[in-house]
């Protein structure tokens, strides 16, 4: 450590070996948060690392939080961005820049707030410029007090941290990690428990900062009192001072914890310094010049010399958050007012001003109330939310009972309670208010914010808040078509239910919205896209209308874009649905779209289940848990995901748990998208245990459930072509042909390749179901299974060869049976499926004994791998016909060569026919 750091705490040798070891590892983006009881000296390590990271030539960005500070909006943010220099934010893309400024307060707002992950990219963006110029250091004290703002910036920064030059160093207080610390990736933050000061580190610091000599017997008593406690010690100290070390036997005069020593400390301090403090405390940090205002520039010296206030710059703060909160306690009510109103009048910042007015307020006035609301709507449009909310909690408090703008302050109030997730205290505040709130548009609008509340904890609730709404929309075209838009889009990808009347309101949606904003607009071609890609369509037209509607970026979760790429994978065109979806996410996790990435994330896990692509599904499903984005969708659609997974690989036991409590929460909250998921995991379960009866209930009701409901794209939920495989194994056949049928008919409609696929798996499974073995099915059968291989499903064409197969075995066709469940076997291996290929080998077991091979003779696979080679197929065209990887046929290849003593594919076809004409 260099000389005048963090060597110089006492009694701290191991932590501060850690702290060093932290800062060397900054460069590969390893991070440290100290952690302890109040107190306990974590700042006073995380200030010494800071020096000692500086005295290491590390680039520091440093920020306290406070309590005091907490509902502040970027206050964290803005002290980081103040030691970065002006020209790197400059070098921003101009969105980012642009909202960033907002955020700092160094621009004014435009028409709307700047979006919160915007700032956190640009924040992001900037972090990376300085840090390609070596390592960096984000240094947060006291994180448990982040503001809210600032949190979610730096929350998005630590995500991404994996391959950055940049490390934190955090301090908090408590067990209870803050969120900042749930966001950095799994292992790259390491977590120091400071724990109390020895008996030698107690003696040395008493000695050392206070020449304080004492018997052991007195110092053990020290030590024991304040349980190693730095804080307390010194504030002991402090006394023993002022009062003298006691002699003998005589007690020493100790408060029975640190608060109410705190609040001895307090009131033996000055009138004036006292309310320095308090001020201090009731505000964060202040200028010096704005605190001179207050109180003379003598009592600002008296206060520091006393150690109650910290000089940091021109700005000053309390010594320790415990002080300042014990002189904000001792201080009154009414002098906490007058000091409001002291402190509003010094300050510059607006919403400072705005806020310290409104608590020095107790009866209602409108004329304060209307500067609160503006100053509330001011940091709304900041994308200040947290202190948009506290100003508008307080301008409605002031608004008098009968002031004709009381209803609009209660329902911005709710709504902004809603953009930072109070659910319920935002239902709380609405709900009694409804009956008095002037009919038409405010009374639909209140109907509309509580239809996303916590009082809505299902879809009929939600459906039934809307219908309210609607009934109540009058002649007001922008809210006509958002609730409109809202109940479509809610029908379609929520309840799965009546398309055909989703799609009317989708459409009167898109009529009403033509004499709205912009905003309406995109949300009723976005909903329009919903019903109609259900029912088969293309949703092109709605995807360039969107486009056009608005000079505005789009948004990735609410894009009818979104809605086509998911199309693709319904239809199996897995690639264009790969890269469409790349991109998307890609331009979400760049913009900083928090729930546009979750979804689309979503989506990309999804076509990975879809592709048997079991690795990277699982790694998408990591990234998932590791994140809070499971609190912005609150469906079941991680445990549906898990459910889907655990049986693609063969877990029957897994994937019943996580489907069952998918199912369930579908049940409960009428979410039957991620029910009918659920079903089609649980009946893979089902078919794995060897429980046909229970699959086929499954299936039976998503397949029911679908089509009563107008679903007509039939690889939404793909569950047909499972349904049409155990109804033939419990003899249904009727049923099946009838399943078959309607696949057949959809997949011609739509020219659906999944469907075309399915459909000629189904069809072929019937054929081969009758009494003589149908050769030409069993041909189709391998067809399907190779063009289901083409499309990139390669679970489903590892499914079909095994239901090729069994059947083959039924009728005792041994040669296509062993082949069909080797290819199989080997097609499950390949992808992960190690439940499914151990049941397929268990097929193997069943077919009768295989001939006796010569000792040199070829296998069935390396024989047709052979042949195709000896006609001039490549590697590439033989996997696919054989639907194996090419890899394998490189395997079976080389063997061939092996066995008939060739080194080329140019002696293949001479080898083969002399072999042929020796048989």
């Amino acid at each position: 450590m260099a000389e005048g750091t963090a060597a110089d705490v006492i009694g701290r040798e191991s932590e501060v070996g850690a702290v060093g070891a932290a800062l060397e590892a900054v460069g590969s983006g390893r991070s440290l948060v100290l952690h302890g009881v109040p107190g306990i000296g974590k700042s006073t390590l995380w200030e010494a690392g800071l020096q000692e990271a500086r005295a290491r030539g590390l680039r520091v960005l440093q920020a306290r939080a406070s309590s005091a500070e907490a509902q502040l909006s970027a206050a964290a943010l803005i002290d980081l961005c103040d030691g970065i220099e002006r020209t790197v934010i400059a070098a921003l893309a101009p969105r980012q820049r642009s909202a960033l400024e907002v955020a700092l307060l160094r621009e004014e707002p435009g028409a709307l707030p700047p979006d919160p992950q915007i700032v956190a990219l640009g924040f992001l963006n900037a972090l990376r410029a300085i840090a390609a110029a070596g390592p960096l250091v984000v240094a947060i004290d006291d994180a448990q007090w982040l503001d809210a703002f600032s949190a979610e910036a730096l929350s998005f920064v630590a995500r991404r941290l994996e391959r950055e030059s940049i490390g934190f160093l955090l301090s908090r207080r408590g067990e209870e990690a803050a969120s900042l610390e749930r966001a950095f990736p799994r292992g790259s933050l390491e977590s120091l428990e400071i724990g109390p000061l020895s008996f030698g580190a107690t003696r040395r610091l008493l000695a050392e900062r206070f020449s304080l000599n004492m018997s052991r017997a007195v110092l053990r008593r020290i030590a024991d009192v304040t349980l190693g406690n730095p804080l307390f010690i010194v504030e002991l100290a402090r006394e023993l001072v002022r009062r003298g070390i006691p002699e003998g036997a005589e007690d020493i005069p100790m408060p029975s914890g640190i608060e109410e020593m705190l609040g001895t400390r307090v009131a033996a301090l000055s009138p004036a310094v006292r309310r320095l403090l308090v001020t201090v405390a009731l505000s964060g940090e202040l200028h010096t010049g704005e605190l001179a205002a207050i109180e003379s520039g003598e009592a600002i010296d008296e206060a520091i010399d006393a150690g109650a206030l910290i000089l940091t710059g021109d700005r000053v703060r309390a010594s320790h958050p415990l002080l300042a909160e014990a002189a904000r306690s001792s201080a009154a009510p009414a002098e906490q007012r007058r000091l409001h109103r002291a402190v509003a009048e010094t300050v510059s910042d607006e919403t400072l001003r705005a806020k310290h007015r409104a608590l020095a307020a107790t009866q209602p006035n409108e004329a304060l109330a209307a500067s609160v609301a503006q100053a509330a709507s001011a940091a709304a449009a900041r994308g200040a939310r947290q202190p948009a909310v506290e100003l508008a909690e307080h301008a409605l408090r002031l608004t008098p009972s009968t002031s004709p703008e009381r209803p609009e302050r209660l329902l911005v109030m709710a709504e902004y309670l809603g953009e930072i997730g109070e659910l319920q205290r935002m239902t709380d505040l609405l709900t009694p208010e409804l009956a008095a709130l002037p009919p038409g548009a405010p009374r639909a609008r209140a109907w509309l914010i509580l239809s996303e509340g916590a009082g809505a904890r299902t879809m009929a609730d939600m459906a039934r808040y809307r219908d309210h709404a609607l009934a109540e929309c009058d002649d007001d075209a922008d809210m006509r078509a958002t609730v409109l838009a809202k109940k479509a889009a809610n029908a379609a990808a929520g309840r799965v239910a009546d398309l055909a009347q989703a799609h009317e309101w989708a459409v009167q949606a898109i009529e009403a919205a033509q004499a709205a904003t912009p905003d309406a607009q995109r949300l009723a071609l976005y909903a329009m896209a919903w019903t109609r890609a259900l029912r088969g369509l293309s949703v092109d037209a709605q995807c360039e209308a969107y486009r056009a509607a608005s000079d505005a970026p789009t948004y990735g979760a609410g894009s009818p874009e979104r809605v086509a790429a998911q199309r693709m994978v319904w239809r199996g065109e897995i690639e264009r649905a790969r890269v469409a979806l790349a991109a998307m996410l890609a331009l979400a996790d760049e913009r900083g779209e928090r729930q546009s990435y979750a979804l689309l994330r979503l989506h990309m896990c999804e076509l990975h289940l879809r592709a048997g692509e079991w690795e990277a599904a699982d790694a998408l499903l990591e990234e998932w848990a590791d994140t809070s984005d499971r609190d912005i969708m609150f469906r079941p659609q991680y445990e549906r995901c898990c459910a889907l997974l655990s049986a693609g690989r063969g877990d029957p036991v897994e994937a019943h748990e996580h489907g069952s409590h998918a199912l369930a929460r579908s049940n409960e909250t009428g979410v039957r998208w991620d029910g009918l998921e659920a079903q089609r995991a649980l009946a893979l379960a089902a078919t794995l245990a060897h429980d046909p009866a229970a699959a086929v209930e499954m299936l039976r009701d998503a397949w029911a459930h679908t089509q009563a409901e107008g679903v007509e794209d039939p690889g939404t939920f793909p569950v047909a072509p499972d349904l049409v495989e155990v109804l033939l194994e419990l003899g249904e056949g009727k049923e099946a042909a009838a399943v078959a049928a309607r696949l057949r008919e959809l997949a011609d409609a739509h020219s659906h390749p999944w469907g075309l696929a399915a459909a000629g798996r189904s069809e072929a499974l019937i054929a081969l179901s009758a009494t003589d073995f149908d050769a030409a099915a069993a041909g189709r059968l391998r067809a399907c299974a190779t063009t289901q291989r083409e499309l990139g499903l390669r679970f489903e064409a590892a499914r079909t060869l095994l239901a090729l197969g069994r059947a083959a075995r039924r009728f005792k066709q041994w040669g296509l049976a062993r082949a069909a469940l080797e290819e199989a076997a080997m097609a499950f291996d390949e992808i992960g499926s190690s439940g499914w290929a151990e049941q397929t080998r268990s097929q193997l077991t069943r077919v009768g004994a295989r001939r006796p091979r010569p000792e040199g003779e070829l296998t069935d696979s390396e024989e047709r791998a052979a042949l195709l080679a000896a006609e001039g197929r490549t590697n590439k065209e033989i996997a696919r016909e054989l639907v194996v990887t090419v890899h394998t046929v490189e395997v079976h290849l080389s063997r061939a060569y092996a066995k008939l003593g060739i080194t080329s594919r140019g002696q293949l076809a001479a080898r083969l026919a002399a072999a042929a004409a020796t048989d």
